[in-house]
């Protein structure tokens, strides 16, 4: 009858009115609903279920040839003999695509492993997982849109967000694939009509319907053309589910001066959005370090960082800055458009939190109390389970459900970790502070566990996990000063006191054992004494000597009150210290003598040993090299045996420099190098510095005036860093052999080689000396044998 084929709704009503039907006599003849009819007929329904177009073919009365064309037509193809697909039939599919209203920005990488997952004719089901407000509709709706071409039947998405119950699913799906009112099974209709199609079906926000999952099973197993794409902040834990996480967007990419953003799409995003509500908004050089502190506050959360680009329009960006310590506070106000829970970020956290179980709403709430990572070990002593109930599966479905991440794990261990502002989402939520002082109580067993292994041969493993558990120490010492837990405080930093120094962190760990040790002299005698030497020896290393000795002061008092030796000779040693540091060696020495007496007498080696390396030292400087040589041997021996290879490595430094003020040039290079290869193993900031300061002293002691004025700049540069200084009784003998370099480089020579060495990485400062100090070696055996 030649009725025009081009689309469903002008073929079906071409034959209708052909057949002098209305679509009321229509509908009752092939036993549909009218609205079925109405809604092809005004091209809400690019295409129908199969069983619906053969019962409107028989109601039409068409010949064979036109119920052919007309079925293919209602299955979305061309009407055409050959099959051929016309081009609208595609677009018209596509149209079920939500339409962008922003640019996407920065998710090269996730559209590529999404767009080859799809690619893959092996996975029939791509979920894309994370928490509230990352980003996982816009990022499928525009993946989808880029793999139409690889669906013939086009992409159909399905939003759930308004489904309250499972129930509701399949049926939302069947009326979003146009598969009409049947009767009989919904799900056997979905899948004859799916069985012949090359379609990409997208499920948007199932989290809060997974019970609805075994639909998605029926769906994938409908036909070998059928792709299903969910966005969800937990996976459908199906077999063959590809599960992508979607992550926060990059903040390590550097803000360009001038106005430009390079490789910081977080940054890109933030800018973007705020220009939109303020055209005139500076993006000047020195707003672009303030917008990457409000990108990493918010982690680089999408919906946050919108959220917060909105509120340029009414507060400059230092006072954005300021008042996202509040953060759920103030990120409201999103476009009305938005759906509710996406207006507000304390929303968006909110409808997470309510789709858990009540157990597992107790876990989150308790979990919060961690700060950074945490292990397992940590979690059941700290939070325990409600209910006697697995804490791994709480922990687990936690992380299905995107409320905690699995954390990279430095030591091994199974590590998790929270988004600072669903934490804090989360301490809103009204928890026992008891918590808290659990929290304080296993991180103070851990940290004096770790203290007795840093001085051992698993030093760095123990290093490694503390590193790791470094925010929720701070945490716990926090706790401890805030709420006046003397005790607490002060065992904990002294405890940590070690880890500081060996971390390079010398500010922080003074601050802390300050605050700690603030509480008065009458507060816990023993605990204080431990804190009292660490805050001396901190102190001391950076150059604060009336303060370490008046720390020390306060120990010896301790000390003869209690008649620990311990304490005594820790108290000796400090006065020691600082009267080699004051320029009275002879003074410095004869305390030294006093402390490694105490030891002798018995006590842990670890002092002895270092009793042996401070008297040694102190000699060399004092003049007498040989005395120095034979305790600091003893000392080597000593640190070799216990396995501390952090002061095995100080002891090299030490035996280079009494080898050095004897006149012994190979020996003085050797171990200088050695030392310095061993603390650039255990990434030693401050041990590296002391190293390149020795070979620097070396090198111009063999002539080689520019590469010791190279080394010594990168040692200062690295000292710098860790806030420490240089002792004057090493500085005496660092300057007494660069004056004679310096002199022979001459001044502005001398100069731009000490910039020169600044400006290097600490790894290249070792490579260059270490090289150098190699050449030094050959040099001087090859003389030494002619």
């Amino acid at each position: 009858m030649g009725i025009p084929d081009d689309t469903l709704a002008i073929c079906l009503r071409g034959h209708r009115i052909s057949a002098g039907l209305t679509q009321e006599e229509l509908a009752e003849r092939a036993g549909v609903s009218q609205r079925t009819i109405s809604d092809i007929e005004r091209g809400l329904r690019a295409r129908m279920y199969p069983t619906t177009a053969r019962l409107l073919a028989g109601a039409l009365g068409l010949e064979p040839n036109e119920r052919q064309r007309f079925e293919a037509v209602a299955r979305g193809r061309s009407g055409h003999a050959d099959g051929s697909a016309r081009s609208g039939d595609r677009r018209g599919s596509n149209a079920r695509l939500p339409v962008p209203l922003t640019r996407l920005i920065g998710r090269a990488q996730e559209l590529g492993t999404i767009g080859a997952a799809l690619r893959d004719r092996y996975l029939r089901l791509v979920t894309l997982t994370g928490p509230g407000g990352i980003g996982k509709t816009r990022l499928a709706v525009e993946a989808a849109g880029q793999a139409l071409e690889g669906f013939a039947d086009g992409v159909c998405f399905v939003p759930l967000a308004a489904i309250q119950e499972p129930g509701l699913v399949a049926p939302a799906i069947a009326d979003a694939l146009g598969v009409g009112q049947v009767e009989g099974a919904l799900l056997e209709a979905i899948e004859e009509h799916l069985a012949s199609s090359t379609v990409l079906i997208v499920l948007d926000t199932f989290e809060h319907v997974l019970e609805a999952r075994a639909v998605v099973a029926t769906l994938i197993a409908a036909g070998a053309g059928v792709r299903i794409l969910v966005t969800s902040r937990a996976p459908l834990h199906l077999r063959g589910e590809r599960e992508i996480p979607v992550p926060p967007l990059d903040l390590l990419g550097a803000l360009d001066a001038g106005g430009s953003l390079a490789a910081s799409p977080a940054a890109a995003l933030f800018v973007e959005r705020a220009l939109a509500v303020k055209p005139d908004l500076d993006i000047g050089e020195r707003s672009l370090g303030t917008i990457a502190e409000i990108c990493r506050r918010l982690e680089g959360l999408p919906l946050a960082i919108e959220l917060a680009a909105a509120r340029a329009r009414h507060l400059p960006l230092p006072a954005l800055l300021a008042r996202l310590k509040d953060r759920l506070q103030i990120l409201t106000g999103g476009p009305t458009d938005l759906p509710g829970r996406q207006q507000a970020m304390v929303d968006t956290l909110r409808w997470s939190y309510e789709l858990l179980r009540e157990g597992e709403q107790v876990l989150f709430r308790r979990l919060c109390v961690f700060v950074g990572q945490f292990t397992l070990d940590a979690a059941e002593f700290v939070c325990g389970m409600p209910g006697g109930s697995d804490l791994l599966g709480g922990v687990s479905n936690l992380v299905d459900r995107s409320l905690l991440l699995l954390a990279d794990s430095p030591d091994g261990a199974a590590r998790y970790r929270m988004l600072d502002i669903i934490r804090e989402f989360g301490e809103g939520l009204d928890e026992s502070e008891l918590l808290d002082d659990r929290h304080a109580r296993y991180f103070l067993n851990l940290a004096e566990a770790a203290e007795p292994e840093l001085r051992g041969p698993d030093q760095s493993t123990w290093l490694t996990r503390l590193a790791a558990d470094r925010e929720n120490l701070r945490a716990a010492l926090g706790w401890a000063v805030d709420h006046a837990q003397a005790e607490i405080a002060l065992r904990l930093a002294g405890a940590l006191w070690m880890f500081w120094r060996l971390d390079g962190a010398f500010n922080e760990g003074r601050r802390w054992l300050d605050a700690a040790l603030s509480f008065g002299p009458s507060a816990h005698p023993r605990p204080r004494a431990k804190a009292l030497w660490g805050a001396a020896w901190l102190a001391y290393h950076q150059g604060a000597y009336a303060q370490a000795g008046a720390f020390g002061d306060q120990l010896l008092t301790l000390a003869q009150q209690g008649g620990d030796p311990l304490e005594l000779r820790n108290a000796v040693t400090i006065a020691g210290l600082v009267a080699v540091a004051e320029g009275s060696y002879a003074q410095g020495v004869a305390s030294f003598r006093d402390a490694l007496d105490i030891c002798r007498g018995g006590g842990p080696r670890w002092h002895l040993a270092t009793s042996l390396f401070n008297l040694g030292w102190a000699e060399a400087r004092a003049g007498d090299s040989d005395a120095a040589e034979v305790h600091l041997d003893e000392a080597l021996a000593l640190y070799r045996e216990l396995g501390d290879r952090h002061f095995v490595a100080r002891a090299l430094t030490q035996a280079g420099y009494a080898a050095l003020l004897r006149g012994d040039l190979r020996a003085a290079v050797t171990l200088s190098a050695s030392s310095l290869e061993m603390f650039r193993e255990l990434k030693d900031a401050w041990g590296l510095a002391e190293g390149l300061e020795a070979v620097s002293a070396v090198m111009s002691a063999t002539g080689n005036a520019r590469q010791a004025a190279r080394t010594a700049g990168a040692a200062s540069s690295i000292r710098e860093s860790i806030t420490t200084q240089q002792h004057p009784f090493d500085r005496v003998i660092n300057e007494r052999c660069l004056a004679g370099a310096r002199e022979d480089l001459g001044e502005p020579a001398w100069s731009r080689a000490w910039a020169e060495g600044r400006s290097m990485t600490p790894e290249q400062a070792y490579e260059e000396a270490s090289r150098e100090a190699v050449t030094v070696v050959h040099h001087l055996s090859g003389r030494a044998g002619g």
